[in-house]
Order: C-alpha cells, then sequence, then structure tokens
C-alpha cells in the first residue's frame, strides 16, 4: 500500500483554512486561505472528528501567528515563503503528540488594510526624511559657523549688525566660543590671558607698593625664564628706586625669584 506522509491517504482528513493572522503592525493583518491536511493519533484520535480537527487547527493557527506577526505588511512575500517552508511538509507540531499535520496557505492584504500600510509607510517616510534633513541643515551649519573661532565671530557679528547695542561679547565667550572645535586658537588664548592679567591688576588697586612688588616678582619669573627682554610698562629706573625704598619688598621678590631658580 502506498503512502505520503504518516498513515495512508484514506485515513488523512481535509479542512479549508479561513483566518486572519496579525502583522507586525497593529491594526493590520494578513488573511490566510488555503487547505489544511492532518491525521490524528491516540489520543487525540480517541476524542471524535471533531476534536482532531480543532486541535488540527489550533496548532495551524498557532504556527501562522507566530510567523506573521514578527513580519510588516510589506513584508507580504518574505512572510508567504517562510509559512509555506514550516506547513507544507507533514510535520508534528510541538506540544502535540499525536498529530500530523501540513497545509498549503496563501496570505494576502485586503484593499483596506494595504492603504492603511501604504499611509503608514508614507508618515514614517515623510519623517524620516523631516529627520534627515534636520540634521543635515545642522551638519552644514556647524561646518559653516562654528568649525573655526574667525567664522563663529563673523556670524556673531552678522547676528546683531541691525542692533549692535546688543552685541555682547561676553556672552559669545562665555556661551557661544567654547562650541567651536578649535576654539583654542590664538586670538581666543590670548583674550584669556589678558583678562586673567586684567584681574590681577585690577585686584592691585592703586597702591604704588603692591604694583611694585607684583612688577618686581614677575620680572624675577621671567629672568629665571629666560625672558629678561620682556617689555614692562614701567621702566626699570623706577621699579628700582621704588624697590631701594621698602627694601622688605626687593627681599621678598629676592626670595622668590630663589625659590623659582630652585623649582
Amino acid at each position: 500500500m502506498k503512502t505520503d506522509g504518516p498513515g495512508p491517504w484514506w485515513s488523512r482528513r481535509r479542512s479549508r483554512i479561513r483566518a486572519q493572522w496579525p502583522t507586525r503592525l497593529p491594526g493590520i493583518r494578513f488573511c490566510a486561505r488555503g487547505t489544511l491536511t492532518y491525521r490524528a493519533h491516540a489520543p487525540i484520535k480517541a476524542g471524535g472528528k471533531a476534536t482532531a480537527r480543532a486541535t488540527a487547527r489550533l496548532a495551524l493557527d498557532q504556527l501562522g501567528r507566530g510567523i506573521t506577526e514578527r513580519h510588516m505588511p510589506e513584508q507580504l512575500a518574505i512572510a508567504q515563503e517562510r509559512l509555506t517552508l514550516a506547513a507544507a511538509h507533514w510535520h508534528t507540531p510541538q506540544d502535540t503528540p499525536g498529530l500530523w499535520l501540513k497545509a498549503r496557505i496563501t496570505l494576502m492584504l485586503t484593499e483596506q488594510d494595504a492603504h492603511r500600510a501604504q499611509r503608514y509607510q508614507d508618515a514614517v517616510r515623510e519623517v524620516t526624511l523631516q529627520l534627515a534633513q534636520e540634521h543635515e541643515r545642522r551638519e552644514r551649519f556647524r561646518q559653516a559657523v562654528f568649525d573655526n573661532p574667525d567664522a563663529t565671530r563673523i556670524w556673531w557679528l552678522d547676528r546683531h549688525l541691525d542692533d549692535l547695542e546688543s552685541l555682547d561679547w561676553d556672552v559669545f565667550k562665555d556661551k557661544v566660543l567654547p562650541l567651536v572645535g578649535a576654539a583654542d586658537d590664538i586670538q581666543s588664548k590670548a583674550e584669556r590671558i589678558a583678562q586673567t592679567l586684567l584681574y590681577v591688576w585690577e585686584k592691585l588697586g592703586n597702591d604704588p607698593g603692591q604694583h611694585a612688588r607684583f612688577t618686581t616678582t614677575v620680572r624675577a619669573v621671567a629672568e629665571q625664564m629666560g625672558w629678561a627682554d620682556a617689555p614692562w610698562p614701567a621702566s626699570e629706573d623706577s621699579v628700582s628706586a621704588h624697590s631701594l625704598e621698602s627694601g622688605g619688598d626687593r627681599g621678598e621678590a629676592d626670595s622668590l625669584a630663589e625659590t623659582s631658580g630652585v623649582r
């Protein structure tokens, strides 16, 4: 006796399948149409034909849903191929001993669901395009404005050409310039050094003694560094004269110079 699959051909049962299985996109389903062929053994067969048919249909439904719910509507062809590979040959479903089945199922989308899926794709495409355009705009803006400090300064000035009184370079230095990729340019470094020296000079106040001590200390450090030719705001004679008048101050500077030399 010739058989094709489990048991003789006359012992198999067939059932028409019409079902809806979910896609990965909520609210849109694949329509499943086809034929289920099955054969039940004990103990499923003991429950009668209705029990065997229900068991087979539920097993196929579980198999089909497990495949389709992992695919988007536009992946209909892929879902179809995977379903065919899983169901077209005789097999025993997992956790269902005593049942053999195979099925030939065709998946399709209704016209309404196809339109819904297309609208979703159009919306996703539009959002993706907007994000890409925004990214491109920011990248070009960064390259044009924040690539180097000079370009950033020109951009900041251009923004305030109509109201130069509102031009605040302190805000630019504190908020904008740190964003520049090459913010440590010569001009920026010079500005920071100048701000530091201005802060020190303001702290000295109007006390000539403080000014003389500061100048003498800086001169001593510069000499230790080999920068004796550095220009100074006060003449050497005036500094020396003041240093002679305040011996303690000169001694303090010499002490600092000796300490610098030891280091």
